[in-house]
């Protein structure tokens, strides 16, 4: 990523942190207009009514991207991390505080506060005990991806996790401003972020040590890095 790439990540990270209203991540308005039908659309729990409303709202989907790794603990004990409330604060590296509305279950919500200032949401959609969950992710009035959970036993002591996401971004652009976009802000932006999430709770699970502010390496719009003063 080049200079001007992270001035522009730095930038966007400004956008996000002063719109308390409305979080709008996208200069060019690839993603979800602000308007009062893109609000609250996760309160019903419905997959499908969710996926419909993305169609209404012009919202179309992009490739999964997927970070996954093997764990050296229990799936049980793998669940018991990643279903506490409050969560993140042990095993996200780019977040500074996780407040809990309502949690754990279908109907959960609480929220991510990342270094850098941004402020996510997260809803849960689908909850399988023991097994994972889905949420609906991004700005509080405008979400903008899925986000699945997954563990898988390999063993009594081991398992497989992972995290995948689908980001969602505006279909009536010009294309070639979307293949950049998806190219900067998703494709580019995306994995290392779910690298170091994985990676963390992978880290706690094993260790029962909470991670360090990027603990696996920085991130320009979430957690830039931490320059020490002379």
């Amino acid at each position: 990523m080049d200079d001007e790439e992270v001035e522009e990540h730095r930038r966007i990270a400004a956008i996000l942190a002063n719109h308390a209203r409305h979080i709008e991540i996208d200069p060019e308005g690839l993603l979800a207009a602000d308007d009062d039908d893109s609000r609250d659309e996760a309160s019903d729990p419905a997959t499908g009514e969710l996926m419909k409303d993305f169609d209404e709202r012009g919202l179309k989907p992009t490739a999964p991207i997927e970070a996954t790794q093997t764990i050296k603990a229990s799936a049980s004990d793998v669940w018991a991390v990643i279903s506490a409330p409050g969560n993140l604060t042990n095993i996200h590296p780019f977040c500074s505080s996780n407040p809990v509305e309502k949690w754990p279950g279908i109907g959960g919500l609480d929220h991510v506060h990342y270094y850098s200032g941004v402020h996510y949401q997260r809803d849960v959609l689908t909850w399988t005990e023991d097994s994972g969950y889905e949420l609906l992710v991004g700005p509080p009035s405008g979400k903008i991806a899925t986000a699945r959970w997954w563990i898988e036993p390999t063993s009594s002591t081991s398992c497989g996790f992972g995290i995948k996401v689908i980001s969602y971004v505006r279909s009536d652009v010009d294309p070639k401003r979307r293949a950049t976009y998806e190219r900067k802000m998703i494709r580019e932006a995306t994995p290392p972020y779910l690298r170091a999430v994985v990676s963390g709770v992978a880290h706690f699970t094993e260790t029962g040590d909470p991670v360090k502010q990027n603990q696996f390496g920085s991130h320009d719009i979430y957690s830039p890095q931490v320059t020490s003063s002379s």
